[in-house]
C-alpha cells in the first residue's frame, strides 16, 4: 500500500488532545505529557473571544492562555485527561479545559509510530465524519510551506484554510524513527473539506508536504459533528 495513503486504526486508536490553560499552568500540561512521553506535542498563546459569561461558564477566564495540542494513542489521552484532572485540578471550574479528539486518518509511518506502543498494528479508514459530510484536515509542517500545501489541497477541491504559528516538542523517538531533525518552530494548516474529497486532499498535501519532503510535515484529519457557513 502507497506510504501515501491515509490511515486510521480502527476504533479511533489515535486521537488529539487539547488542553487550553492559563500561560502559568502550561508548563505543569508540558511536565505531565514529558512524563507520560507523549511523542509530539505542539504549543501555541491564544486569548479568550467569547462573552465573559461563557468564558467563566468554560472555566477558561479572560487572562492570556496556553494552548497545548498532543498527538497520541487512545489510551494515552485518556491517562493524560486523568492526570490534568487530579494533579490540575481541571475538573473545576476556572482551572482551564481539556479534551480529546479521535483522528480519523493520518499518514502510514504515523499511524504505525503512535499504534506499536500499544502492539496495535491493524487499520482501516475510520468513516466518524460521514455523518455531517464534513471532516477537518489538519497539516503540522516546518515554517514556509503554508503556501505549498494550500496549493497542492485546493488542486485536490479544497477551497480555504487557517493557519497558526505553533512551537513543536518531539521525543527523541520520534527523530530516530523518522531519521530527521523535528524543528521546533511550525506552521499548523486547518481546511475542512467534504467527507468525500478528505482521502484525494490528504493524499495530495502528504506527497507536497509530508515527511519525506523538507517541510516534514504531518497531515491527518479529524470528525467535525456540524457545521455552518461553507460553501458548496
Amino acid at each position: 500500500m502507497s506510504e501515501y495513503q491515509p490511515q486510521m486504526a480502527a476504533h479511533g486508536a489515535i486521537n488529539v488532545m487539547v488542553a487550553v490553560v492559563d500561560s502559568a499552568q502550561g508548563k505543569k500540561v508540558l511536565e505531565l505529557c514529558r512524563q507520560d512521553h507523549v511523542l509530539l506535542d505542539l504549543v501555541c498563546r491564544g486569548h479568550g473571544t467569547a462573552h465573559s459569561e461563557m468564558l467563566d461558564l468554560l472555566g477558561i477566564g479572560e487572562t492570556a492562555k496556553t494552548i497545548i495540542l498532543c498527538l497520541t494513542s487512545a489510551p494515552q489521552a485518556k491517562r493524560l485527561l486523568t492526570r490534568l484532572g487530579r494533579e490540575l485540578e481541571m475538573r473545576y471550574p476556572g482551572r482551564g479545559i481539556a479534551f480529546s479528539m479521535p483522528v480519523t486518518g493520518i499518514g502510514m509511518r504515523w499511524h504505525k509510530l503512535l499504534t506499536q506502543a500499544d502492539g496495535k498494528e491493524d487499520s482501516c479508514v475510520n468513516s466518524a465524519d460521514k455523518a455531517c459530510g464534513y471532516a477537518m484536515v489538519a497539516v503540522i509542517m516546518e515554517q514556509g510551506y503554508t503556501n505549498l500545501a494550500m496549493e497542492a489541497a485546493r488542486k485536490a477541491g479544497a477551497r480555504g484554510g487557517t493557519v497558526i504559528s505553533a512551537r513543536g516538542i518531539a521525543e527523541n523517538e520520534v527523530e530516530k524513527f523518522f531519521g530527521i531533525e523535528i524543528q521546533a518552530e511550525k506552521e499548523v494548516l486547518f481546511l475542512v473539506v467534504k467527507s468525500e474529497e478528505k482521502q484525494t486532499v490528504m493524499t495530495a498535501i502528504m506527497k507536497a508536504v509530508g515527511m519525506n519532503t523538507k517541510s516534514h510535515g504531518i497531515v491527518l484529519s479529524l470528525p467535525v459533528s456540524d457545521a455552518i457557513g461553507l460553501a458548496d
